[in-house]
């Protein structure tokens, strides 16, 4: 008896079933249609043995077990997913010496005024972190630019050491490294503090993204990545590439940026429809564009792992880990329900308290709704009806065009995207730059794996590491 199954056919003509309780199988043309035609007994005994253990096949005496163990299944995902456990992210300040074209955080320029956190707040935020988290805390330094009030970024630290306990939290300051002189690196060095920067590819796209008035911002994240390699030593810095129509022709130059600076891991990924991004029509391309860059970037990558250089891409590998590792639910923007304010709680400049870094961008664009939960002086999500709705509508299981889909219990929902693009939560899933984009890196990323053995063998690190 055939238990309930979506399918994709791939680019080899197999298939790829998936059921909710997140396990998965791919199988055969032939396989298939004798399975959808109910034909059992036409299927090769080792195949069948491996439907009846992912539960995609059962007998009538066993239905009822089997159907318990569906629901169990789901249900576990589902809790699993309800488990707060945030990231708590802070922003300094909001000000900022880049003018990037793809800036989704609508920056302040560094001649603002009122755009730096009050030193006042900094006791009020750690003791709402304590509260609400727990250990280890996940401290995220956003901004802006953080280092143009390193002032602050200190107190944070010193704050946090106080309220949380020197060995309960780590903190990453996610900044472009323009500002980052030996006097910070001093700081860090013996403190659990790690960086994240962007890193565009070669000088020439990295300057034509991330625009400095020197035109020096790829000289000056080079400057700033060999410094913390030299003094903070190895795995104290990452990368994140956010791809724009200068990158798209030139996956080499990437890859190249990051083996000369002796980095072996990145981070990949399309630009989000927020903030300046969507007033830059440059900017845009088409997923299938995308993909067409994905796919010369993971040829590039696999040549260099038979070669002997192994370099990890982290967006390909969070899609493998959801796909292979059923247990694997860490990334926020693919979780059902969504990971807005489970996953995290972003204290902004001002005080006020957001569910997610994305919800605090939607609130500069679309002032006349309140995104907030609240203040560091009053924390209330449960006062704000958006929260709730957001939180209930997040669930793909029960959207239209997700239901259906083979890849649904490995992707998630992100409302504050639906938003920005669609003017609410759910969206046209048809026409869903989230939905266009995850889509396409499963069926791809799973297709490579399951049909070029050079590929499986990359691929295979990326969702084992």
């Amino acid at each position: 008896m055939l238990m309930p199954l979506n399918f994709d056919r791939l680019s080899s003509g197999d298939f790829f079933i998936s059921n909710c309780a997140g396990f998965h199988l791919v199988v055969g043309a032939d396989s298939f249609e004798k399975l959808v035609r109910l034909d059992e007994s036409c299927v090769d005994k080792d195949l069948s043995d491996s439907l009846r253990r992912r539960l995609f096949l059962t007998s009538q005496s066993d239905l009822q077990v089997s159907l318990a163990s569906l629901a169990s299944a789901q249900s576990k995902r589902l809790l699993e997913g309800l488990r707060f456990n945030p990231t708590f992210m802070i922003v300094p300040t909001l000000r900022c010496d880049h003018t990037c074209n793809y800036c989704q955080v609508s920056r302040a320029s560094l001649k603002a005024h009122e755009y730096d956190l009050a030193p006042s707040k900094i006791p009020q935020i750690m003791e709402l972190v304590k509260k609400l988290g727990q250990p280890p805390y996940k401290l995220e330094i956003q901004g802006g630019e953080p280092l143009v009030r390193f002032d602050l970024v200190k107190t944070i630290y010193a704050k946090a050491v106080e309220v949380l306990g020197e060995d309960s939290f780590e903190m990453v300051i996610t900044t472009s490294l323009s500002l980052i002189d030996e006097a910070m690196l001093a700081w860090a060095e013996p403190r659990k503090v790690g960086f994240s920067t962007s890193l565009d590819g070669a000088e020439v796209v990295h300057n034509k993204n991330r625009i400095l008035p020197g035109n020096n911002s790829h000289a000056l994240v080079v400057r700033g990545v060999e410094a913390i390699n030299k003094i903070l030593g190895p795995g104290r810095v990452a990368t994140v590439t956010t791809v724009t129509k200068a990158l798209l022709k030139e996956p080499e130059s990437l890859v190249r940026a990051h083996l000369e600076l002796g980095l072996n891991e990145m981070f990949v990924r399309p630009i989000s429809p927020y903030g300046f991004a969507n007033k830059q029509a440059e900017a845009g391309y088409s997923f299938e564009e995308y993909m067409d860059f994905y796919d010369r970037l993971l040829s590039i990558l696999i040549k260099l792992n038979r070669e002997g250089h192994r370099l990890l891409e982290h967006s390909g590998a969070i899609h493998l880990k959801r796909v292979f590792n059923p247990g694997f639910n860490s990334y926020a923007d693919l979780k059902s329900p969504s990971g807005f304010l489970l996953d995290c709680v972003m204290f902004n400049y001002d005080g006020q308290i957001f569910g997610s870094d994305e919800a605090r961008m939607l609130q500069r664009v679309i002032g006349n709704v309140d995104f907030s939960c609240g203040s560091v002086e009053n924390f209330d999500a449960e006062k704000n009806p958006l929260y709730a709705k957001v939180l209930a509508d997040s669930m793909n299981s029960i959207h239209p065009g997700c239901e259906q889909c083979a890849y649904q219990p490995f992707c998630g929902t992100d409302p504050c995207q639906s938003i920005s693009e669609q003017g609410e939560p759910i969206g046209d899933k048809s026409i869903s730059t989230f939905c266009n984009y995850h889509k396409a890196m499963f069926r791809y990323l799973v297709d490579r794996y399951y049909s070029d053995l050079d590929a499986r063998e990359l691929l295979e690190t990326w969702h084992h590491g």
